[in-house]
């Protein structure tokens, strides 16, 4: 049986990172670690409910939670859900002015499913706004940039 794995990998230097930052930072990884553990609660805690998200599988744009909900409903679940064996977060810049802040950062996956194992690269943009004093996503998107099956 294949091993999910729970963690998201970082060895990016973040030394020189503004609060500001970091908190957002700290926010993008919070996500990842949701959806590793299948967490939406905690993947929804930091976007807006009115956030525009261009997904990486899809040609539409989510516009709000409900049509992000919709997205979602399309994945594949249960046994046909890949499991993922490895994922990484790298080269974050994020640049703050004022309650606006705008991140970027690359994103690798490694996922096992009934077709083999496939590698992914995204390059992952976001734009965010200080809400009530937490930093939450108002816009998103997801490029998959390379993607890689072996079997």
């Amino acid at each position: 049986m294949t091993q999910a794995t729970r963690d998201v990998a970082d060895s990016s230097d973040t030394t020189s990172f503004t609060e500001d930052q970091r908190l957002i930072w700290f926010a993008q990884k919070e996500m990842y670690f949701g959806f590793l553990e299948g967490n939406r609660e905690r993947i929804d805690g930091h976007i807006d409910n009115d956030a525009t998200i261009w997904d990486a599988v899809t040609e539409t744009i989510a516009r709000g939670m409900k049509d992000l909900n919709a997205i979602r409903a399309t994945r594949p679940s249960g046994g046909a859900k890949p499991v993922v064996t490895a994922f990484a977060v790298e080269d974050p810049i994020i640049d703050v002015s004022g309650d606006l802040a705008v991140s970027r950062h690359l994103l690798r996956v490694e996922r096992v499913g009934p077709d083999g194992t496939v590698r992914e690269l995204m390059r992952v943009s976001a734009g965010w706004r200080r809400i009530g004093g937490s930093w939450k996503i108002i816009h998103a998107h997801e490029d998959l940039f390379s993607s890689e099956l072996s079997r």
